[in-house]
Parts: structure tokens; sequence; C-alpha cells
């Protein structure tokens, strides 16, 4: 994980699925103020309520994450582009209708880069590092899901629950908790009762004792994730501009 510290007020961001052609008329912000941040620090933020949207002190491939719902910790393997852009930092203050879903805030973000960037890309399947989450030997753990049972997970740091989950979706979430994409590779169908505890590596690198997410999969899923390279769709960076235009 990088020393960066990122502040997410929507933990559901990164879920957006939503995608425009690069081509494509996008949404815009109703006002938008941009602007490179020579503070020097090492901190950064972006925090999203309803009718704004604010990015502080973001190198602008965390800006170009967000916009296309990448994951910082996923930039280097999904995102393609000048090395200057995850030097240079800038801050953003958006305003947009508080109706507005994250899809939407999302393409608002990406016609931002577009106007006051200059940013050109394109998309393209690229063979990269990935986590596969297999069934392991010992077979599957986790309890089919009763029936009547609501979805949805329940987290905190090294936890991890649900009462009724599909692999998918815990894939996707343990995406969230990965430094890699993680892809579902079980062929294993139907929803499950998923409790997941671990320590996350900051508490087991700082000398708490505990499981890893990976040893955790195992022994209390019967799964595994297992590093490989995967076929995934990276966002290449064209053309992007350092300097942003007036506001």
């Amino acid at each position: 994980m990088r020393a960066q510290v990122i502040c997410l007020v929507a933990a559901s961001w990164f879920d957006s699925t939503l995608q425009a052609q690069p081509g494509a008329m996008l949404p815009e912000f109703d006002a938008a103020l941009v602007k490179a941040n020579h503070s020097g620090s090492d901190g950064g933020a972006v925090q999203m309520t309803k009718g704004s949207l604010t990015i502080a002190n973001a190198p602008l491939t965390k800006i170009m994450g967000t916009a296309f719902g990448i994951s910082e910790d996923w930039d280097a393997y999904l995102l393609a582009g000048p090395g200057w852009t995850g030097v240079e930092r800038y801050d953003v203050i958006a305003k947009f209708q508080a109706s507005a879903s994250l899809d939407q805030v999302r393409l608002m973000l990406q016609a931002l880069l577009k106007e006051r960037f200059g940013m050109k890309f394109h998309r393209e399947i690229r063979e990269v590092p990935a986590y596969a989450l297999v069934v392991a030997k010992s077979g599957v753990k986790a309890r089919a899901a009763a029936e009547g049972s609501t979805g949805g997970f329940r987290r905190r740091p090294g936890h991890l629950e649900s009462r009724a989950a599909t692999m998918a979706e815990l894939t996707d979430k343990l995406s969230q908790q990965s430094d890699r994409p993680v892809v579902d590779k079980t062929a294993v169908r139907g929803s499950y009762e998923f409790t997941l505890d671990w320590t996350p590596d900051e508490l087991r690198n700082a000398g708490q004792a505990g499981a890893s997410l990976f040893t955790a999969i195992e022994e209390q899923l019967g799964l595994k994730l297992e590093p490989r390279k995967e076929p995934m769709e990276v966002v290449v960076v064209d053309y992007v501009e350092k300097i942003p235009s007036e506001n």
C-alpha cells in the first residue's frame, strides 16, 4: 500500500461500471475550479457529498483514476500515462446537482479532465498483474445462504461479512482490500454466507500478530488468492497537459 493518505467519503465510488467512449458527449459540472498544488505535502484527499466534489493535493493519476473508477492501488496496472502524472498535484472543487449519481459525477470529472487538461485517451486489453480467486484443496468452507437472506456487506478494517453474496460480489469486495484487481475464477454459483477476519498489513507490519488476508481466506473460506496475469481493460492516456487551462 502507498504512504499517501486518501479519504473517500463515498466508499461505493469504485463500484461504478458506467463507461463513456473517448468521443462521447459527457455531462459537465455546474461549476469547477482547478489549480496546481505546490504545497509539497504528500497527503491528499478526495471527498464527495451531495452536490460537491473536493479533491485536495492529489496527483493527476489519482484524479484520472477517480474519473475512470480505478482504485488508487490499481492505477499502476489499469491506468497508463506519462510518468509526471504521478508526481504533479492538483486541487479540484466542483459543484453539481445533488441528484446526480456517482456514475454521472465520474463522467463529469472525465469531461473536466478533457476540458482543462486536454486529456485524450483510449481503452485496450492488456495482460496485467491480478489475483485469481480460486477454490482451495479443502473446498469451499462458506455456508450456502439461508433462503430469504438479504445481501450486502458489513465491513471494517480486517473484517468482511455478508449473509448472502455471490462469489462475484465477494471478489469485488476483496479487490477493494487488495493491491491488485481480483477476478473470480471459482466457477462457484449461488449465494453464500461469508465471515472473514484478518489482520491488515499495516498492523502486521507494526508487529501485531494475526493472519494475513491471504491466509484468512484459505483457512476461513476455503478459497485462495493466486497471483497471475489476467487480460483486463486498461485506460491509456494518449495526451494530457501539465498546466490546466484557466478557470
